[in-house]
């Protein structure tokens, strides 16, 4: 009996499975992938020396939990592939975006506990924030399981599941948000005289740096804010720019617009 079962190994599904590994959460021999895409199968199984299951329907019966990580509009079939064998010994995770406990529940039924997770493109680098909902099923739920296998690749919040769209627009898009604020910074130091290679350095080092102080020195953004603006300085000079520009209410906006969207994918 495999642990896991990945079922859909494209970057995500493989993001998590390297996680895994790399963490030593879990051994090669404890997962078995389900990859309808042959060669990529191939390359899989080659690369991580995991288990390979001929079809969906082998991998659940072998394993105690389910990693769906396939498209969304593979999802539907998938999940009555998978509905044979899960039963209230099973967990089935999905990472599947815009789609609902409810939906999954109407394909699988009241049995395995069901839970709905937003990892976000840093999963990659094992440095994604995940959101996850649980609906138990007829058993216990494993909350430790769920946790350490999304902990394989970053850090874990659960939430309730009416929050998931807002959680797609906030972290699940949000890596975006930083990429672009990064381009922006390195290009306003091209525009006014920095090398290209030089400008993009110095941005995206800076981003770094300043997301490890958040991280580690437990202080909040604003007040590691407040704490370069000195008064007459650089920093508050360009931080009066952005406020005088609307930057919050921008991106209060974006945000919004993002949670509008991804309600309106869920609806599907």
């Amino acid at each position: 009996m495999y642990e896991v079962a990945l079922i859909g190994a494209g970057n995500m599904g493989e993001a998590m499975l390297k996680g895994w590994l790399e963490s030593g959460l879990l051994k090669a021999s404890d997962v078995v992938v389900s990859e309808k895409d042959e060669s990529k199968s191939r390359s899989i199984e080659e690369r991580y020396r995991s288990g390979s299951a001929p079809d969906i329907e082998s991998a659940t019966r072998e394993a105690r939990t389910l990693v769906i990580a396939v498209k969304p509009q593979d999802s539907v079939g998938v999940l009555r592939e998978v509905a044979g064998g899960a039963d209230s010994e099973k967990t089935v995770l999905s990472i599947v975006a815009g789609l609902p406990i409810a939906r999954i529940r109407e394909e699988l039924g009241p049995e395995p506990t069901v839970v709905r997770a937003m990892p976000n493109l840093a999963a990659r680098v094992r440095a994604a924030v995940t959101a996850y909902a649980v609906d138990e099923g007829t058993e216990k739920t494993d909350r430790v399981t769920i946790e350490k296998l999304l902990g394989g690749i970053g850090e874990v919040v659960e939430v309730e599941e009416d929050l998931m769209d807002l959680v797609t627009a906030l972290s699940g898009n949000g890596p975006a948000y930083f990429f672009l604020l990064v381009e922006a910074l390195e290009d306003a130091g091209v525009e006014r005289g920095l090398a290209r290679d030089i400008s993009s350095k110095l941005a995206r080092e800076t981003l770094w740096g300043a997301a490890k102080m958040i991280k580690e020195t437990g202080s909040g953004a604003g007040e590691l804010r407040a704490a370069v603006s000195s008064p007459g300085g650089t920093t508050l000079a360009a931080l009066e720019k952005l406020e005088r520009s609307g930057l919050a209410k921008t991106i209060d906006g974006a945000v919004g617009a993002a949670h509008k969207r991804a309600a309106e994918l869920t609806q599907r």
